[in-house]
């Protein structure tokens, strides 16, 4: 049984609002300049309340839609409007560049890239997606193959338990299946893979690993980074494990 290293939760700091952003929406609030989706706008990231649930926000010169989902929603005090984005859903638009908050389920974070929340990540482990003191945790101890991720050789377990994921190059990809009775678990702060049977075919490594096939009719042998038939067990012998070895039994 295979252990590799804890996966790291995404963390990552929501960004203050400016005060220039204040100012800007203050202006934009005095009377006759009420602004209208589509319409100029020369303050650059200013937002302005359309409702109790959105808002607009000033970008490229124009006065473009915004949802405001937290629980907030959009506010105007003292004359200044504010739009409470610590929800939000992917393609929401936004206004912090490389800010950072939940998707509305808990189970994504997302970041703000050219005024659009985009998947920074899925956040499918037990923690989920949380917001604490304007920090953003991210816990993706399980995740599907493909999904995005941050730090390299990080790990993590698929959905249905019976692959283990390894982070290369901002994505995950499958490092191994965990056909075992135990499946891929996370337990503490170690990602866990019961690779003691596999499928003929499976990726492996390292070379020369020896496993069971999952009916436990032979044993099964790594070569070129898959898994190969290397012993029939004969009679009404099983493959097994039996302190640690591999054989049949």
């Amino acid at each position: 049984m295979a252990a590799m290293t804890a996966p790291r939760p995404m963390v990552a700091r929501l960004s203050p609002a400016s005060a220039l952003l204040a100012v800007a929406a203050l202006l934009s609030a005095l009377p006759g300049c009420k602004p209208k989706p589509g319409g100029s706008c020369k303050s650059e990231g200013a937002e302005s309340c359309l409702d109790e649930k959105r808002a607009l926000a000033c970008h490229d010169g124009k006065w473009e839609e915004m949802p405001c989902r937290g629980a907030k929603g959009c506010l105007s005090a003292s004359g200044v409007d504010q739009c409470d984005q610590s929800l939000a859903e992917a393609n929401d638009t936004c206004n912090l560049t490389d800010d950072f908050v939940c998707a509305s389920d808990k189970r994504t974070m997302l970041s703000c890239k050219k005024h659009r929340w985009t998947v920074a990540q899925s956040c499918l482990g037990a923690k989920g997606c949380s917001v604490a003191q304007r920090v953003v945790k991210c816990d993706n101890s399980v995740a599907a193959a493909g999904d995005t991720c941050s730090e390299e050789d990080d790990h993590a377990c698929t959905p249905d338990s019976k692959a283990a994921l390894v982070c290369r190059s901002g994505k995950f990809i499958e490092s191994g299946p965990c056909k075992g009775a135990l499946g891929c678990r996370v337990t503490g702060d170690k990602i866990e893979c019961d690779d003691t049977a596999a499928s003929l075919g499976d990726p492996c490594a390292p070379e020369g690993n020896l496993v069971c096939a999952l009916d436990g009719t032979m044993i099964l042998r790594c070569a070129k980074k898959a898994y190969v038939a290397d012993e029939k067990c004969r009679s009404k012998r099983k493959c097994g494990v039996e302190r640690g070895v591999i054989a049949c039994y």
